[in-house]
């Protein structure tokens, strides 16, 4: 009995050490750009539109390539997703605008079919504005208007601070510019509290991630709700099911949070960007839902007082998905 039960422990032992080293390989091994097969999620918006308009292309800019989806001609709008996202949250509007603007939405560096470095670094605002900034070039985009969701509002937010020059104006959904979160975070224990997640975030990795089932929680926690509440379709559902899901880009979509928010007894002067007391210059608008378990009137108000020109729309009833719940706004 003993020596079988020796057996069984050493076959134990090794097959964990063997799935061990596979993880480790696994995790280290680089997500790049899908440039290898259509993105279906064009796919399915040119179709759902009864004739092809929008076009999938490749960025790329310091050794890393930023995928986006375009259509429509005029003014250029340019969208950017949050987490756990990728262009195609922004597809209502993007339907809704392409007759009269040239739309623009960015899977985020990430996220969707854009690179997904292992750098953290890589995901740094400075970083990440700049490769954004050299895309619009790219674009001969002009002054653009820019719109963005959860932390691609703070990224939003942070490149119109940054780049005053470059944004006609700005619009961000359900959160506020980095270094208004900063602030808050810094002096207010009500946002410490709404934001605890962010440090459980930071903590995942892709086995993390596949051993507790977060990757199911994203579907759970958010799409699979807003298909219940005939919010998306069911196809549309399905396509954020599987653009959202895998381990290794929602880890990589983490590290918007692990190089941007420090945690909160570890704030530095250093760690607002652009800076401490950065201004939106241009005409901006916040969106919030009232709802929101995430963004709260704090933010919306402490953004207020860092801006020159914003309207402020707050919707009842809203949760953490106004452009999703709410599009015919």
């Amino acid at each position: 009995m003993i020596p079988t039960l020796k057996r069984i422990s050493l076959f134990l032992t090794a097959s964990f050490l063997i799935l061990a080293f596979f993880a480790v390989i696994w995790v280290k091994i680089p997500v790049s750009a899908d440039v290898s097969e259509p993105d279906p999620a064009v796919v399915h918006a040119n179709m759902a539109g009864k004739g092809a308009s929008y076009s999938s292309s490749y960025f790329e800019h310091d050794g890393r390539t930023l995928h986006y989806v375009e259509a429509g001609e005029g003014e250029l709008v340019l969208f950017l997703h949050g987490f756990p996202s990728y262009w195609f949250s922004f597809i209502r509007q993007m339907d809704a605008l392409k007759d009269n603007y040239r739309v623009v939405a960015i899977d985020g560096l990430g996220a969707g079919k854009s690179d997904a470095p292992q750098d953290v670094g890589a995901y740094k605002l400075e970083n990440m504005s700049a490769h954004l900034d050299a895309l619009i070039d790219h674009l001969d985009g002009g002054k653009i208007h820019i719109v963005g969701h959860d932390w691609g509002s703070t990224f939003a937010f942070g490149f119109a601070q940054r780049y005053p020059d470059r944004v006609a104006s700005v619009t961000g959904l359900s959160a506020p510019p980095q270094n208004v979160l900063l602030n808050l975070m810094q002096r207010d224990s009500s946002a410490r509290r709404t934001s605890a997640y962010i440090e459980r975030l930071k903590q995942a990795n892709p086995v993390l991630i596949v051993a507790i089932g977060a990757d199911r929680r994203v579907w759970t926690g958010v799409y699979e709700s807003l298909l219940k509440q005939d919010l998306l379709t069911p196809e549309e559902a399905e396509l954020f099911r599987e653009a959202t899901g895998k381990p290794k880009r929602i880890d990589a979509h983490i590290n918007w949070y692990r190089a941007n928010i420090p945690s909160f007894n570890a704030i530095k002067d250093a760690d607002f960007w652009p800076n401490r007391k950065a201004r939106l210059t241009m005409p901006a608008q916040i969106i919030w839902g009232q709802d929101d378990r995430v963004f709260t009137k704090e933010y919306a108000e402490t953004t207020q007082e860092y801006s020159d020109d914003i309207q402020v729309l707050s919707l009842p009833g809203v949760g953490h998905w106004p452009h999703v719940e709410r599009s015919e706004k």
